[in-house]
């Protein structure tokens, strides 16, 4: 049978209290410090790659905002650069014409002036033929001031025909 020594009991009693507090103090004290230290660690951890994940994503937005204002830019500056070479080419375009129409208007005077002088010479060949006609049909010759008298009869009736 089983006897229960009360002597025994109470031996065995302070050894498990002695063993708890001897655990306590040595074993459990010194691993929940790791514990609590390991803790500590892991959440600093978290909590710098929380902050450098939001430093992160500010430093993606802030350079997506420059892309952005760069690309904006870069339109901007093509956009001033085809208005200005628009400007530049409809001033080349309006000189050409201008300096076209300075041409034709020269051209005009000149052919104008070409067609006066023609006419001039074949009127005053026209009146040396007349006169010469006028000359062996009359038989004689008069004198310049009756040829002129008559060339100036014969081109305003050859004017008036016209």
């Amino acid at each position: 049978m089983i006897s229960i020594n009360a002597a025994n009991v109470i031996f065995n009693m302070i050894n498990i209290i002695v063993l708890f507090v001897f655990f306590r103090v040595f074993l459990f004290k010194p691993v929940n410090n790791i514990i609590e230290s390991r803790k500590e660690v892991i959440l600093d951890s978290l909590k710098d790659a929380d902050n450098k994940k939001a430093e992160a994503y500010k430093l993606k937005s802030d350079y997506e905002t420059e892309l952005k204002q760069a690309g904006n830019q870069a339109g901007s500056i093509i956009k001033e650069a085809r208005e200005r070479a628009e400007v530049e080419y409809n001033k080349i375009l309006q000189e050409a014409r201008l300096e076209s129409v300075k041409v034709m208007e020269e051209a005009n005077r000149v052919i104008e002036l070409e067609r006066k002088k023609s006419m001039e010479n074949a009127q005053a060949e026209i009146a040396g033929i007349a006169m010469l006609a006028a000359a062996k049909v009359i038989g004689k010759n008069v004198d310049d001031n009756t040829n002129q008298q008559f060339l100036d009869d014969f081109l305003k009736e050859v004017g008036a025909a016209k």
